[in-house]
């Protein structure tokens, strides 16, 4: 399965892995190893997650309070749209989609 990302939502995991980086500097990669196995997860079975609007779904992670919002264009790709903070404004980044 193709995995794609909107230009925003690369540059939220950057935001998000450098501000985990600043707090402590192995909080980064932490969270980069955490985001990578929740794609892997999305990969593996990606009808198990919550629908939340019409065709996008949420992964939450398991250890950080962030969720992947991602659609299926296709059969064959997972596009990831938005990674956010639990707390953020519920519609924030949906125009995306």
């Amino acid at each position: 399965m193709n995995v794609r990302y909107h230009a925003l939502a690369r540059q939220e995991i950057l935001e998000v892995t450098k501000y985990y980086a600043n707090v402590r500097p192995d909080l980064g990669n932490a969270f980069l190893a955490e985001f990578a196995a929740a794609v892997n997860r999305i990969i593996g079975d990606p009808l198990q997650f919550e629908q939340v609007r019409r065709d996008v779904r949420r992964c939450m992670l398991k250890h950080f309070p962030y969720g992947i919002y991602f659609r299926l264009p296709d059969a064959e790709t997972v596009r990831i749209i938005i990674v956010k903070h639990h707390r953020r404004r519920p519609g924030l980044g949906m125009r995306r989609v």
